[in-house]
């Protein structure tokens, strides 16, 4: 999709009063706030299932932070690891996970309600459909066990909107993002960071790949790419594509390691540095930009797209891919809310819209803009643009 078009900012000013839109969701909110209302709607058989629908989604958002630790529990104790065996007793799960037998029913019961396990009639226990996917998916593994930082954080959910809790363990984790202090990150820092962004951008590679054919380019830099997973996934899509990515000397130097180990077609060349302070490596037809943006604040983000511009020439593409706000899809909401959150906790850099990227990709000297969904919204949005 095609656009060149005026970008509205995130805080246009507002027009003289709310639109009939805006009047008519409050005309329902009103209406769905009577309890006689919803009971007539309970009672109607057009509007029956409809209602239940909404009931079974609000109680799975009241409860949700029960279900996410029930995950977190199955996966951490080994459960989902142990049933992977299946079909397989109640006791040889106690023995492979260290729970009582007693306790183990409970979160097996527990497991099944969320369609991780299934519990058969004859007393055996298999994997569910989300379970099997836990199961053969190492970056929802590395994203669950992370999520134990997050949860701390929003054991005060209301500080951490008001701004009173600020010293977050995201925050800790992401020291450095967006604080200026790119350059500076210590090895110790730089594996803890690059280990999640790898198991991360291994979910996100494919998707990226299916929605934009790479293979038109001759030389393309991954600035911001952590221990070369996106690279490397490229080079076994597109084996003639000469490959380089810039990043964080350390974080570089581990790239440099893993290329090494595996079996590529060619090698990547790895370049150290800050892509805020140091000229970025030119004559490459493509650069990519893969959730990089989004860790970031506005000033930082447009810093870093103008020292992308000034390494371009004109012909040349900008692939930006990260998961983008949006009102569209139920993919996009529930995108924009998690990673909203998340950013917050870190301390740095917003979930923003594809048409908030153009404006400030406009602002760094690129024009010509597409915007390409992904499979999964939830993956990522791209957009794409030209100096």
């Amino acid at each position: 999709m095609s656009v060149e078009m005026s970008v509205p900012g995130s805080h246009d000013t507002l027009g003289p009063g709310p639109d009939w839109r805006s009047r008519l969701q409050a005309w329902r909110a009103r209406q769905v706030a009577r309890p006689a209302f919803r009971r007539f709607v309970q009672r109607m058989p057009v509007s029956r299932a409809f209602s239940r629908g909404r009931e079974e989604e609000l109680f799975s958002i009241v409860t949700g932070f029960v279900r996410s630790q029930i995950l977190f529990a199955a996966l951490q104790s080994g459960l989902i690891d142990a049933a992977a065996n299946g079909p397989v007793t109640v006791s040889d799960l106690s023995c492979a996970t260290g729970l009582g037998e007693d306790r183990l029913q409970r979160l097996l019961q527990a497991a099944q309600s969320i369609r991780l396990v299934r519990l058969g009639a004859d007393g055996y226990v298999t994997l569910a459909d989300h379970g099997a996917v836990v199961h053969s998916d190492e970056g929802i593994r590395a994203m669950i066990r992370h999520h134990a930082l997050l949860y701390r954080d929003l054991a005060d959910p209301v500080g951490l909107f008001d701004g009173t809790h600020k010293d977050t363990q995201l925050r800790r984790l992401w020291s450095y993002a967006g604080a200026g202090r790119e350059s500076s990150v210590e090895p110790g820092a730089a594996a803890a960071y690059s280990e999640l962004m790898t198991a991360s951008q291994s979910m996100l590679a494919d998707e990226i790949l299916d929605a934009y054919d790479f293979g038109r380019h001759k030389r393309l830099l991954d600035v911001g790419g952590g221990e070369g997973v996106f690279v490397a996934a490229v080079a076994q899509r597109h084996p003639g594509l000469k490959l380089s990515l810039f990043e964080l000397p350390p974080v570089a130097d581990r790239a440099r390691a893993r290329f090494a180990s595996r079996p590529l077609s060619q090698c990547p060349h790895c370049h150290g540095g800050s892509f805020l302070d140091d000229p970025l490596p030119r004559g490459h037809d493509c650069v990519t930009l893969v959730r990089v943006l989004f860790d970031h604040e506005d000033t930082v983000v447009l810093r870093l797209l103008r020292n992308v511009r000034a390494a371009m020439e004109p012909g040349q593409t900008l692939v930006i891919a990260e998961p983008m706000a949006g009102h569209g899809s139920q993919a996009q909401r529930l995108s924009t809310g998690y990673f909203g959150v998340y950013v917050m906790a870190m301390g740095s850099g917003r979930c923003r819209t594809p048409e908030e990227i153009i404006g400030l990709a406009r602002a760094a000297g690129f024009s010509g803009f597409d915007i390409r969904p992904c499979r999964s919204a939830l993956m990522a949005t791209l957009v794409v643009a030209r100096p």
